[in-house]
């Protein structure tokens, strides 16, 4: 077996002895005392294998150990991936930073998906700028050309692709909706992933309401209230809410009640600039016909 250079030893001691455990009880059936002892010296490399089953003694994931190791601060690159895909909406001066943070660390590494995230970036700030989705779509090209060509979306493709989802069309975006959440339930509840399919379905609810497929969004809306519900996801269940109320009015019925329960709800966790934002794509949608 190949050995991986694991270069960690300062940090497993560090954690190792905050914890009151001792050498014979973490290197135990693992290594003997005498090479734990050196490794976490940082004099020696140890196989991958070991490393994993010491960080499950330690009772940490791998994710809380690099944490720890990095200071008790993410890395730059996944500080950057968490960035854009903690985004509630596409604010253009966090997007205009990031990307201008994200193209420093490409000068100092070679990246192909923090290079997609800058495609992202540039593409949802032509969004905000222009508020034309055609234009908008035309940067992502390379980004989901890299991607469709897969057989199933790892985690990090899945938040990508829902990230730009309502960029496609409408019926692109249901095809691809089917294929993420088949790759979503191959994870079943790792990390609690689960939480993505409101995304995703909050995203195709806004595909949807900009076709004035009013009825279609309305259903939508219930299937991604449930899952907030579910999930405890207040912010979102308040974005659903509001959403519910427009498709109301649009179908001429009172959507006043929900209107009022999703302001509710987004004032009450304080929420005020997406607030905004919602009832900004209110008004425009309210003063634009649905065609015969």
């Amino acid at each position: 077996m190949k050995k991986m250079v694991v270069k960690t030893g300062p940090s497993i001691k560090l954690i190792r002895t905050n914890k009151g455990y001792s050498q014979n009880y973490v290197s135990n059936s693992l290594l003997t005392q005498g090479a734990f002892s050196k490794f976490e010296s940082h004099d020696t490399n140890i196989f991958l294998s070991t490393f994993e089953r010491i960080i499950t003694r330690l009772e940490i994931s791998f994710e809380e150990f690099k944490y720890i190791q990095n200071g008790y601060e993410y890395s730059q690159r996944d500080r950057l991936l968490n960035t854009l895909l903690n985004l509630t909406y596409n604010n253009r001066g966090e997007l205009k930073s990031l990307k201008k943070e994200a193209e420093s660390f490409l000068e100092k590494h070679e990246d192909l998906l923090i290079k997609d995230l800058i495609t992202i970036c540039e593409s949802l700030i032509i969004l905000g700028e222009t508020n034309s989705i055609e234009m908008a779509r035309k940067s992502l090209g390379t980004v989901w050309e890299r991607l469709s060509k897969r057989n199933y979306f790892y985690i990090t493709d899945i938040y990508f692709v829902n990230t730009i989802l309502f960029l496609f069309p409408l019926e692109t975006a249901l095809e691809i909706r089917k294929f993420i959440f088949r790759s979503i339930d191959r994870y079943k509840n790792f990390q609690d992933i689960e939480r993505l399919k409101i995304n995703i379905s909050i995203n195709i609810m806004l595909l949807l309401m900009k076709e004035n497929k009013f009825r279609d969004a309305l259903e939508e809306t219930h299937r991604a209230i449930y899952l907030c519900k579910t999930h405890s996801d207040y912010l979102r269940l308040g974005i659903c809410y509001f959403r519910k109320g427009i498709c109301f009015q649009k179908l001429d019925f009172n959507g006043t009640e929900w209107l009022d329960k999703g302001r509710s709800l987004l004032l009450a966790i304080e929420e005020v600039e997406l607030l905004n934002l919602l009832e900004d794509e209110m008004n425009r949608m309210l003063s634009t016909q649905i065609p015969n």
